[in-house]
């Protein structure tokens, strides 16, 4: 039997995350200032993410892997691959907010094995071409 999902949202992390030009992991989970959001399934379909920035250069770039673990030694995806680094599309009439968007396109399942992974949270590690602000950072997902 082919299942269909029935469930779509969102979830996001701690407003106002700092990027630097190393990689740091930040969790994605319920945010309870975002009634929206919700914790990510334990098993779903993970669709795309979305970063919302602020504090950026003109060329910024940010690159991006998502990870089981709050240390990032399990990615789920790579920072190598085409896709991985974006340059900030400036906001309109702005020259210091702005956004990139991430197309992930995979299947996730929550593993119980994995030391520093939570149930219900994931880790985006994040690194800029120069420091910037993550005002949001929302993970799209299907279950």
């Amino acid at each position: 039997m082919i299942q269909q999902f029935t469930k779509y949202g969102y979830s996001c992390s701690a407003e106002n995350v700092a990027i630097g030009t190393g990689y740091a992991a930040n969790a994605v989970t319920v945010l309870a200032a975002n009634k929206k959001s919700g914790v990510v399934p334990d098993d779903c379909y993970l669709e795309s993410i979305e970063l919302e920035l602020s504090s950026i250069a003109a060329a910024d770039t940010v690159t991006l892997f998502i990870a089981r673990d709050s240390a990032g030694l399990i990615p789920i995806t790579s920072d190598a691959l085409g896709g991985a680094t974006q340059t900030v599309t400036l906001s309109v009439g702005a020259s210091t907010t702005g956004g990139v968007n991430f197309t992930i396109g995979k299947d996730y399942h929550f593993d119980t094995t994995v030391t520093n992974a939570t149930s219900g949270t994931i880790y985006v590690c994040t690194k800029a071409s120069a420091a910037c602000v993550a005002e949001n950072i929302r993970l799209n997902w299907r279950a």
